[in-house]
């Protein structure tokens, strides 16, 4: 082999390993931001009182449009947003962009704040969480950026996601089950099976909490599937917070697979999604700029 064959081969295999990573980066956030919108439907009704969900509907509580999703991808754009453009995890900076968010609907899919927590919105109004309230699952669901962004660092992104938990959330188990999803997310992005996450994730020793019970639920669906869109839908249709499961299994199962796993139908109705997708490739340029450096 000649010298100039050898770096052939090599940009080949660099070529093809970016492709794969920009597939999964893509996949995570468009699959977070889709799975939302497919729970619009389902979010806080009994399974057993709607149909069940097989399509791309919209309406539901928020009464929003195809396509269209709520808090957990508004607050996944603020996040990443903040990480590019601050270089680094800073607190006040998301906690400006998510107050953005909630008083004049900038990042949203609608124009407006929809669905929006009582201790996300107090955390916001008062610059830090109310500890009177407990936590809810929604840490979880904006956990793809941090994964992503500090795909390479594995303590960087222990660090930055206590960090910015901390702008919304108060309880020290809440943190301990998202910093356990956040390495998850991250495995999955550095490309392990779906048998190895959910291998993964049974050796995990977590506290009982509300994250946890949402954890559990969009990991059985995982588990149980081997498509992402039967693992969101069988989270989708058994309501509830099915919205926050949804953007778990969504992002776990699209950073596993790949976009290309995600319905094209649904994925082209998707509000924002050009936004989503550039927020990725960012997302992956940051990831290897620093390697190079």
């Amino acid at each position: 082999m000649t010298s100039d064959e050898g770096f052939i081969e090599l940009d080949v295999a660099s070529t093809a390993l970016i492709s794969r990573l920009r597939s999964r980066f893509r996949g995570a956030l468009q699959g977070l931001a889709l799975a939302e919108a497919l729970a619009a439907p389902t979010v806080l009704r009994r399974a057993g009182t709607f149909m069940p969900v097989r399509d791309l509907l919209g309406g539901g509580a928020f009464d929003l449009p195809r396509g269209a999703w709520a808090d957990d991808t508004a607050m996944t754009i603020c996040l990443a947003t903040s990480l590019l453009e601050c270089r680094t995890c800073d607190p006040l900076d998301q906690l400006q962009r998510y107050r953005d968010w909630q008083r004049t609907g900038e990042y949203s899919a609608t124009g407006d704040c929809q669905g929006i927590t009582a201790g996300v919105s107090r955390a916001l109004t008062d610059g830090k969480p109310d500890a009177t309230l407990v936590d809810g699952g929604e840490l979880l669901s904006r956990t793809a950026p941090l994964s992503a962004r500090y795909l390479a660092d594995d303590r960087g992104l222990i660090m930055a996601l206590e960090t910015s938990a901390r702008v919304t959330h108060h309880d020290d188990a809440t943190l301990t089950v998202a910093q356990s999803f956040a390495s998850l997310m991250q495995a999955a992005l550095r490309g392990a099976t779906r048998e190895q996450l959910c291998s993964r994730f049974e050796t995990l020793s977590l506290p009982e909490t509300k994250s946890t019970a949402v954890l559990r639920r969009a990991v059985r669906a995982f588990a149980s599937t081997t498509q992402w869109k039967d693992a969101v839908l069988d989270v989708v249709n058994e309501g509830g917070d099915s919205d926050v499961a949804a953007a778990v299994v969504g992002q776990l199962a699209g950073a596993c697979y790949g976009v290309e796993e995600l319905p094209g139908a649904w994925l082209s109705a998707l509000a924002e999604r050009e936004r989503l997708e550039l927020l990725a490739d960012r997302l992956l340029a940051a990831v290897l700029i620093d390697e190079e450096e």
